[in-house]
């Protein structure tokens, strides 16, 4: 069956390259003086994975694995006011959630006759036989004692006995023998009990001493000697702390460096060099303050992302016979990148598929709602309430239509109409164009003889070429005409320059279009752009 399981796996480090890096970090911890460990990568890359993995490899003696999980420790989302500010949540009350959960974990993590002298206490839950045993043993530690202080009790059980001699020896000595070992039990359990107390106020009538200690200290700090002791008793040197980083909160990390350097100066915990390994996410830290924190990183490279889901989809598909397109894999694929969600999207895929029946539904359409629902799962439900981003998608889809078939007629309308000027052009070519512009030119001179450019006449032919017509179109062409001189009684010449400008010109020829597009419908025409 194709089902996945999200946890992490521990078989995820194929080549070994992090357990070799991690191996050689704790191998030489007290040479290298290494006490924090990061493993550093985006969220779902598989620190958890290597985390596990290297757990189970792990061959040695030396090594002694304690696990922190904040995972299932809610991480509170942004809250907005009724203007739209966020509202700054109290970081005190959230290191102090954290610090908990942390110090509830280690403590838990043991059954309390691993700890005996732990403050902290835990329901105990006790046997048939040993509720009996205990039971008994009490009971005896009674009749010991009514023996000892009342002995013609037990003596008159025995007086007709031939042997009661014997018997009320043999009782009173073994009950001062219980009576012994019984107190002894009691003064070794009182001492106990009275070292796990802690007296904060002694008050005398209307006068008031405090002596303990004050509440309003960090939690970690405050129980600093419950976590010394914890791993003064116990043999772990390797803590390992996930998840941590879901809360943005810094300041954690510095309190758990401290007591890492606390644990490992002190001298009642034996020299075991305790390393501590954070699961933290790449932005976690600012600029450099990563390596402040840590002694040793290890970057984690992830497995999947949204370049490379599409290839471990392709082999689901193959794997697990998806009758899924390779086309909507690669479009899919960039929406996931994630391994546990990848996997979630399958096995929910493949339950939808096997309950379908003789109605089959459109698989890339069921695969892709499916990730929806995985990746906007609040807009999914929604979907079901005719609410939602989605659910206005899909209802606006007449209108949207609606609009795009309007914006197409218009367009459509707007080339017919290009075709039809297109079709009233009479000009066969842009030669005879320039011809009207001349034209135009030449009846607004006075005397035209002839055209002149760079102190050269130019022919009308030659006048319409490119280069010569550019004069033209940029305020440049002179002209020749004659002049009478009734002294001299001769005709002379002169150059002007054309006086109009090419823009009047233009509006002469017409009054509707410049040039450049009576130009370019000319070349429409030739092109056949007028036709379907």
């Amino acid at each position: 069956m194709d089902y996945s399981s999200l946890s992490p796996i521990d078989d995820g480090d194929e080549k070994g390259h992090y357990s070799k890096a991690l191996q050689w970090a704790l191998e030489n911890r007290e040479e290298e003086n290494i006490k924090n460990i990061a493993l550093s990568g985006s969220y779902g890359s598989g620190k958890s994975t290597i985390l596990k993995t290297f757990q189970k490899q792990y061959k040695g003696t030396d090594l002694k694995f304690l696990n922190i999980s904040l995972a299932t420790f809610k991480e509170e989302k942004p809250k907005f006011n009724e203007q739209g500010t966020l509202i700054e949540k109290d970081k005190q009350d959230l290191l102090r959630l954290i610090e908990t959960s942390i110090l509830q974990q280690i403590f838990y993590h043991e059954e309390d006759k691993n700890i005996p002298d732990s403050r902290f206490k835990k329901i105990k839950s006790y046997s048939r036989k040993k509720l009996l045993f205990t039971s008994l043993e009490i009971l005896l530690f009674i009749i010991a004692l009514l023996n000892y202080f009342y002995p013609h009790l037990i003596q008159s059980v025995f007086k007709d006995n031939p042997l009661s001699i014997f018997a009320s020896d043999t009782v009173h000595y073994g009950s001062i023998l219980i009576i012994l070992i019984g107190s002894f039990f009691l003064v070794y359990k009182s001492i106990r009990i009275i070292s796990s107390l802690t007296i904060n106020t002694l008050k005398f009538q209307n006068a008031e001493i405090g002596i303990g200690e004050s509440v309003n200290k960090s939690i970690l700090n405050h129980h600093l000697d419950e976590i010394l002791y914890f791993f003064t008793i116990r043999p772990y040197n390797v803590v390992i702390i996930e998840d941590l980083d879901r809360f943005k909160e810094t300041e954690i990390f510095t309190k758990l460096r401290e007591i890492n350097l606390l644990l490992n100066n002190s001298e009642k915990r034996k020299k075991k060099n305790i390393v501590f390994i954070y699961a933290v996410r790449d932005d976690m830290f600012s600029d450099n303050e990563r390596i402040k924190f840590f002694d040793f990183i290890i970057p984690v490279i992830p497995v999947i992302n949204s370049s490379n889901s599409s290839e471990i989809l392709l082999h689901k598909k193959k794997k697990y016979n998806y009758d899924l397109t390779d086309t909507f894999i690669e479009d899919i694929s960039f929406f996931i990148d994630d391994m546990r969600l990848l996997h979630n999207i399958s096995n929910e895929f493949y339950l939808y598929k096997i309950k379908q029946g003789e109605t089959p539904l459109n698989q890339d359409k069921l695969f892709a709602i499916i990730t929806y629902k995985n990746i906007y799962p609040t807009d999914f439900v929604s979907l079901s309430k005719n609410k939602g981003n989605l659910y206005i998608i899909l209802n606006a889809k007449l209108k949207y239509r609606n609009q795009e078939i309007k914006r197409i007629e218009e367009e459509i309308s707007i080339l017919k109409n290009k075709i039809k000027n297109l079709d009233l052009v009479n000009l066969k070519n842009t030669n005879e164009l320039r011809q009207l512009y001349v034209i135009r030119v030449i009846e607004v001179l006075d005397n035209f003889n002839s055209f002149i450019i760079n102190n050269q006449f130019v022919s009308l032919d030659d006048l319409l070429k490119d280069e010569n017509f550019e004069y033209l179109k940029s305020d440049k062409l002179f002209y020749k005409t004659p002049e009478y001189n009734g002294y001299s009684c001769n005709l002379t010449y002169k150059e002007k320059k054309v006086p109009d400008s090419f823009s009047k010109i233009e509006k002469l020829v017409n009054p509707l279009k410049s040039y450049e597009e009576q130009e370019l419908e000319i070349l429409d025409i030739k092109s056949n752009k007028s036709s379907f």
